[in-house]
């Protein structure tokens, strides 16, 4: 059984958001299919974006100015944005955050609200479904009453991240650099959630090339490689688990001393 600890480390936000909200606004009423689903907000009444005012657009800028470091006041400002312009067409450049926001404060019910809000007026936000796979992945708790419906999402949101990740192409003032990394981290973030998912079900064999794919993405996310280790050692490849928990050793994270540790019994039980 795999021992999973540790919380995770997610990628910046507002760049990412600001290229890929801002370039889907026109088309988000018209392109449900695309994302496979028709996800509806908590009060089972779709919200339908409306153009922007000027107090809502002073608003949106007070919202923006927030710093995302600071989670709680961006939480707080996104959500006193929404009270006051729940329609606006804004506010799909706010529930992204809001996601993001939730899940650093351990909120992860509320985080999965607002993600079904957002995607409920913009079902190709597949940035959000990756953040929400990985985030509900590594979230599971399986004495909860709702554990096996959490991995089902998790897997869910991951594979239609993927897919739709797929068919970006980059908007017009993007840099290839911007555009590349967010594609990566979005990648990244939708293979580590499937990856978890086969991991926490014992499907070890198939979690190692999703969680591969994920180092690869992103070779910053101590948590993914630890993970990769855990999959590898359950396998009894000890070798590669060795490398994988070295690896993990290095990064910033609070899985330091746990994969030092890991690293040198997979290195003893490899015979090296």
């Amino acid at each position: 059984m795999v021992k999973f600890e540790g919380r995770s480390r997610w990628p910046a936000a507002a760049a990412a958001f600001a290229l890929f909200g801002a370039c889907q606004p026109a088309r988000a009423q018209n392109s449900q299919s695309a994302a496979g689903t028709t996800a509806k907000a908590d009060n089972s009444a779709e919200v339908q974006p409306r153009a922007a005012d000027k107090k809502e657009e002073k608003a949106y800028n007070t919202f923006r100015a927030v710093p995302a470091t600071d989670a709680a006041k961006k939480v707080e400002a996104g959500e006193n944005f929404l009270k006051a312009y729940p329609k606006s067409q804004l506010a799909q450049l706010v529930y992204p955050f809001l996601v993001v926001g939730y899940i650093q404060l351990g909120q992860m019910d509320k985080a999965v609200a607002a993600g079904q809000q957002d995607l409920a007026i913009n079902p190709t936000d597949f940035r959000t479904m990756a953040v929400l796979s990985q985030a509900l992945a590594r979230t599971y708790n399986p004495g909860a009453p709702n554990a096996a419906d959490q991995l089902a999402k998790a897997d869910d949101y991951g594979k239609k991240a993927l897919a739709g990740a797929a068919t970006w192409k980059k908007p017009e003032g993007a840099t290839d650099a911007v555009f590349a990394q967010t594609k990566s981290e979005t990648e990244a973030m939708a293979h580590a959630g499937i990856g978890l998912v086969l991991l926490r079900q014992d499907k070890f064999e198939e979690a190692i090339p999703e969680l591969e794919k994920a180092t690869t993405l992103n070779a910053t996310d101590q948590v993914n490689f630890y993970l990769l280790g855990m999959a590898e050692v359950n396998t009894k490849r000890f070798g590669e688990a060795a490398a994988a928990f070295s690896k993990c050793a290095t990064l910033s994270g609070n899985l330091q001393d746990t994969c030092t540790g890991a690293a040198v019994d997979a290195k003893k039980s490899a015979g090296q």
